[in-house]
């Protein structure tokens, strides 16, 4: 009697445990999500560690997503091919040659959104030199959703002033 109860604790274990790794695979959607997040951490990280003095003024970098795929970029357009650099560690994900990672490729979908940071870290929606600048009204915060499906989520959220990505 015994045994057979310690059988079936043990099946019912094994179950639990094959049950709850059937019903989810969204551990591919969240290191993609927080890959995003220390992507746009790199983006601040390499503005602070600029030198606005050998640029002739401030040096800006960020990241832009036009809802099919993002990008790094330094200076005040990011859309010129010149501006763009690919982000470290993930090749895999620009099909096109063109250092912009496809959203589909990663199987995540985000909205679109663009994000610059100064020497000192600090957030802006539009940058065009150390005078004319938009610093974020707001926390931008973007919400990553799996490729077609509407959940689960994951927000990432840059702070205002301080550029805090969380």
């Amino acid at each position: 009697m015994i045994e057979i109860i310690a059988v079936l604790l043990i099946i019912s274990i094994v179950a639990v445990v094959v049950i709850s790794q059937i019903g989810s695979n969204d551990y591919q959607f969240y290191g993609q999500a927080s890959l995003l997040r220390g992507h746009l951490r790199y983006a601040q990280t390499k503005a602070m560690n600029s030198s606005p003095a050998t640029a002739g003024g401030v040096v800006t970098w960020g990241i832009k997503c036009d809802g099919a795929s993002y990008w790094l970029f330094r200076g005040t357009n990011p859309d010129n091919a010149s501006n763009i650099f690919m982000l470290p560690d993930d090749t895999a994900n620009d099909i096109n040659g063109d250092r912009k990672l496809e959203l589909s490729a990663k199987k995540i979908s985000v909205p679109a959104f663009t994000v610059f940071f100064d020497s000192r870290g600090i957030p802006y929606s539009s940058y065009t030199d150390s005078s004319v600048n938009t610093p974020l009204a707001a926390d931008l915060s973007v919400v990553v959703t799996p490729a077609g499906k509407a959940s689960p989520t994951m927000a990432i959220t840059i702070t205002t002033f301080t550029g805090f990505v969380s």
